[in-house]
């Protein structure tokens, strides 16, 4: 690994090895690491943009490897029907429940639950309202908007 070229055969078969097995934390996990750093240090600079291709292609392959494959998002003007109904209390205990698993990580938690990434990014937003939201106190309890406009 002491040349260029063993730098870069080092780095491009760390990354097919895990691209497939379909190991995403274990893809991140290496490409944060030392041993990453150090073959990429060791690469010529000519020879950088390949590795980058080569973390491209490995990513690529490890999401069509993995075992719980992102949901690609749906259109916008989606009906009603094919979107993901959030109000449910159970849902929504299956969606604190993924991110207590995950960690708080978006992408892990919309692997587990089996939605897209932008779906459990807005659900969570619900999650974390719901469970800061408190009854009003006060005499703004009960306006709903503070600056509403009153009939003459």
């Amino acid at each position: 690994m002491t040349t260029p070229i063993g730098c870069l055969q080092s780095l491009t078969m760390a990354l097919k090895r895990l691209a497939n097995k379909g190991d995403f934390e274990g893809l991140r996990a290496y490409v944060c690491s030392d041993a990453f750093l150090a073959a990429f240090n060791g690469l010529d600079p000519n020879r950088r943009p390949s590795a980058m291709r080569a973390y491209a292609r490995a990513e690529v392959l490890c999401e069509a490897n993995t075992c719980h494959p992102l949901v690609k998002p749906g259109p916008i003007d989606a009906r009603r029907a094919q979107k993901a109904n959030w109000s449910d209390p159970a849902r929504l205990a299956r969606l604190a429940d993924a991110y207590a698993v995950a960690g708080g990580d978006d992408e892990k938690a919309a692997r587990i639950l089996g939605v897209s990434l932008g779906s459990a990014r807005l659900a969570k937003k619900r999650l974390d309202a719901a469970a800061t939201d408190r009854p009003r106190e006060g005499p703004a309890a009960g306006r709903r908007r503070p600056f509403a406009l009153r009939a003459p």
